[in-house]
């Protein structure tokens, strides 16, 4: 009989993996500062004195989209490589002069440079890989609870950053708001990473989940995958690009791309225009995020338990029904409601592109099979943003754009509810790099 290290529950010495996950709740709170949500309550302050077109703003967002995508793939190579120790403190310190020389910018270009920098660093990137990749390297069977603690970081950022932003604009303009949240962002984000990020378990003589090695026969049976606890299937990325599910989880976040794209920065000053308060609106956002913090973590709880197109499909119906109360919105109450279950939609979405990819074709080539998502992904989203503006400026309304979104939706439930797990065709699986 070989024997291998094992241990009872009661022996068992706390898990790293769990360090990782709240390194990366503080990093993803942080990247709340960096004009992701809180992006929209810039909008008009600067349109004001800039007389900058909502189209022009738009653009800022597709940039920022744009450069994620573009270089999305080796930043997730980078990733399965070396991990996020290193990266995210470089990334850190180049989001935080970005976000600085804003204060002293005036011109389309700049802003629209500056946030093309910014989403090439893929830190503040929406369902970014670097920060989500590395937490799901960690964990298999409780990849749905760790990723969900992990991400419920971006929605209690939103809670806190929203009204703060908004704080912070009504006191010291637009421009000291800027310089304000660099400086919290990099404080928050940079020593953090530096000191307790690691790659995966294995670096450390760790086993994925935590779980210890257990005795097993020297007749060769030390090779079956499940002996660490890690018996998941392992996809290429060659591999994964040849199944039909990979192109139906492709097609599906492209097109609620553009819809969320143009949702989620239209939606601040589409609010505002309806003659709700600055700071009201600011606070409906918080609880936007509440919400998106709130269904995170269930839909973690859940992700390990049902299927996860499953949770994909929930997520597409809220975003029909908020963007329903949208279109109806006659009382700061409705206004609340739609915040509300938009962020609960975020929220769910957020598991579902953080765990789907990992649960479907397992963690070894992760973030590069994500690195080749994403440019199309935030291709899409960028679309949404400029797409929007420009129906606004157009017919002088965001209703068109809104019920050119809830078709989009529609159609992007019905088709992940046709994604399957994929399945192998050879029995003998490849383990060559992707």
């Amino acid at each position: 009989m070989l024997i291998v290290p094992d241990a009872t529950p009661g022996q068992r010495r706390f898990f790293y993996g769990w360090v990782i996950v709240a390194t990366m709740f503080a990093i993803n709170f942080s990247t709340m500062a960096t004009g992701t949500l809180n992006y929209g309550l810039f909008v008009l302050p600067m349109q004001r004195e800039l007389a900058l077109s909502r189209a022009s703003f738009g653009w800022m967002q597709t940039t920022r989209r744009l450069s994620a995508g573009v270089l999305s793939f080796a930043v997730g190579k980078l990733i399965d490589r070396y991990g996020a120790r290193v990266y995210i403190p470089l990334s850190a310190l180049l989001i935080c002069g970005c976000l600085l020389l804003f204060s002293i910018s005036s011109q389309a270009w700049q802003f629209i440079l500056l946030f093309g920098i910014i989403g090439a660093s893929g830190l503040a990137a929406p369902n970014g890989i670097v920060t989500s990749v590395p937490v799901a390297k960690w964990f298999v069977r409780q990849r749905g609870k760790a990723l969900a603690l992990a991400t419920a970081g971006l929605g209690i950022g939103g809670i806190i950053f929203l009204p703060i932003t908004q704080w912070l604009i009504d006191g010291h303009g637009w421009r000291g708001a800027w310089q304000m949240l660099a400086l919290a962002f990099l404080l928050i984000s940079l020593p953090l990473a530096a000191v307790f990020l690691r790659r995966q378990p294995e670096d450390m003589g760790l086993s994925v989940d935590g779980i210890p090695p257990r005795r097993v026969p020297d007749d060769g049976a030390a090779n079956s995958p499940s002996v660490g606890g890690d018996d998941e299937q392992m996809w290429t990325v060659r591999e994964a690009l040849r199944t039909g599910t990979m192109w139906k989880l492709v097609s599906v976040f492209a097109l609620s791309g553009i819809a969320q794209g143009g949702a989620s920065f239209h939606r601040i000053p589409y609010f505002v225009e309806k003659a709700y308060g600055a700071q009201l609106v600011s606070w409906s956002f918080a609880a936007d995020a509440g919400g998106a913090a709130a269904l995170a973590l269930v839909s973690g709880w859940l992700a390990d338990r049902i299927p996860i197109r499953f949770l994909a499909v929930a997520s597409f119906s809220g975003f029909i029904v908020a963007i329903l109360l949208m279109i109806y919105v006659s009382s700061a109450q409705m206004m609340f409601l739609s915040t509300t279950v938009f962020g609960c939609s975020v929220g769910i979405g957020m598991i579902v592109h953080s765990y789907i990819f990992a649960a479907y074709y397992g963690r070894a080539f992760l973030g590069a099979i994500r690195g080749i998502v994403m440019p199309i992904n935030l291709l899409s989203a960028g679309v949404g943003a400029p797409l929007v503006g420009y129906l606004h400026d157009y017919t002088g309304s965001y209703l068109a754009a809104w019920w050119t979104l809830l078709g989009i939706y529609g159609v992007s439930a019905a088709l992940m509810l046709t994604a399957l797990p994929p399945r192998r065709v050879s029995a003998h699986p490849s383990t060559s790099s992707g």
